[in-house]
């Protein structure tokens, strides 16, 4: 099968040019000039954008969280991310303590296999650091698992030492993974809870207060510092606040190995959703800033000291998950809805506001995650070889954001009345359309599983 896109404005992280793109057994086989070939379909993308399909590097998709399921399997949730223009993902397969990291993969595997619409790999976050779990991690490296994943939020009986920390570091580094963190101090997040719950502060006002900025801060600092010591590189997840980004631009300025994901909702939500209310909906964590942080967080991303931007795609429903919580925070499940949203609202807050370039956009949603993830060429960019994942963008339409229009099986949008400039007219997966105007057209267990390469750096 051929397929030729014409007309269209191509769009890379470092070009901008109009060509055709002829692809054939779903790879990129020609790029050029007014390309007059034979195809078995013909596109016409003029007057649009031709981008590199978006890579999420951050969802929990059919996962438990907080003693809940999330509402989002791999079909719902990888329908929403093609109705986007996210054709590949790299969800994290969430270890049970006790269990082997090649069971755990094999159980994500199962989970993705016949449900997932796009092309999907896996990170595998650590419930536990001993040396019966680190001395796995070779062999997943070599079944294409190329990054871990541990959190320091965690409840007392899973937190993780310094010392394990630092292990950790190490013992992914030598195997040739990318070690991946969420920074927040969970010691001092469990006394600021109960400290809440026991003065009767336990409406969604005073999520900010228990999980604030500085232990987000002291902890990627700490981190920063084990990593160092380790002559390890790290990869800082869901940054949110600007006192951990200052840490950041100072690991970076002395030349250390730091790399940053921010996400959507810290860049487009703020805490003054908290005083709504229903705003337990937008229980996250880290939570949602007061909006100075997002203005730091967007500045970060044009100077390149943050290099991702994901969804955290976390979907629960209001009604009998989030609403457990609406007069105590600590009964409420985290996270919330963003796989199909991400791609629109950057496009419409970040390149149409002037505060990154069309091909910085580019970058932080696709090919800087292809890159750091093991994906690259191969996802990522639009090259001859590089598999034909594409999304044409129409950058000058206009869509208000709803639950009405959203895939996910949750039952509100926290994005609901949000106008976006910029949206994904279609989406191509290794040639074949498999998402058109918000429709999706590709098949549960069309996407394929990605063994991924080595870290290498960027």
């Amino acid at each position: 099968m051929t397929t030729l896109i014409k007309n269209g404005t191509i769009i890379t992280a470092t070009d901008t040019y109009k060509a055709d793109i002829l692809v054939k057994n779903g790879v990129v086989s020609e790029i050029g000039r007014e390309i007059s070939k034979i195809a078995s379909e013909i596109i016409d993308a003029a007057d649009k954008w031709v981008l590199p399909g978006a890579v999420d590097v951050h969802t929990h998709l059919d996962a438990q969280c907080d003693g809940m399921t999330t509402v989002d399997d791999f079909e719902t949730g990888t329908a929403a991310a093609a109705a986007g223009g996210t054709t590949t993902v790299v969800d994290y397969a969430g270890q049970v303590p006790g269990a082997t990291l090649a069971q755990t993969l094999e159980d994500w595997k199962t989970k993705a296999a016949s449900r997932s619409i796009i092309d999907y790999g896996f990170h595998i976050a650590l419930s536990e650091i001993n040396d019966a779990v680190l001395s796995q991690i070779p062999a997943m490296v070599e079944a294409g698992i190329t990054s871990f994943k541990i959190s320091l939020d965690g409840s007392a009986e899973r937190r993780i030492g310094d010392a394990a920390i630092m292990e950790f570091l190490q013992r992914a580094s030598s195997a040739g993974a990318l070690a991946c963190v969420h920074a927040e101090n969970g010691e001092v997040i469990d006394l600021l809870v109960r400290r809440s719950v026991a003065d009767g502060k336990t409406s969604a006002r005073y999520i900010p207060a228990a999980r604030p900025p500085e232990l987000e801060a002291e902890s990627t600092g700490r981190v920063i510092a084990l990593a160092e010591l380790a002559k390890a590189p790290v990869y800082i997840t869901n940054l949110s606040a600007a006192h951990a980004l200052e840490k950041v631009k100072v690991a970076r300025d002395r030349g250390q190995a730091v790399y940053v994901e921010t996400c959507s909702h810290y860049l487009i939500l703020g805490a003054e959703r908290y005083e709504e209310s229903e705003g337990i909906k937008y229980y996250s964590t880290p939570p949602l800033r007061p909006s100075w942080h997002g203005e730091a967080l967007w500045k970060a991303l044009g100077t390149g000291d943050i290099h991702v931007v994901g969804s955290d795609h976390t979907a629960f429903n209001y009604a009998g998950q989030k609403d457990a919580g609406k007069e105590n925070f600590t009964l409420a499940p985290r996270g919330f809805v963003g796989i199909q949203e991400r791609i629109s609202l950057l496009c419409s807050a970040g390149v149409h506001a002037g505060k990154i370039s069309a091909n910085r956009f580019v970058e932080l949603t696709s090919t800087t995650p292809a890159r750091l993830f093991g994906l690259f060429p191969r996802k990522g960019t639009l090259a001859v070889g590089s598999d034909a994942d594409m999304i044409i963008f129409d950058p000058k339409a206009e869509q208000t954001l709803s639950k009405s229009i959203s895939l996910s099986r949750a039952d509100y949008s926290p994005y609901e009345g949000i106008k976006v400039r910029g949206t994904t007219w279609l989406v191509l997966q290794r040639g074949r359309v498999i998402a058109r105007e918000g429709k999706v057209m590709g098949r549960p267990g069309g996407g394929e599983f990605l063994a991924r390469a080595r870290f290498s750096g960027l």
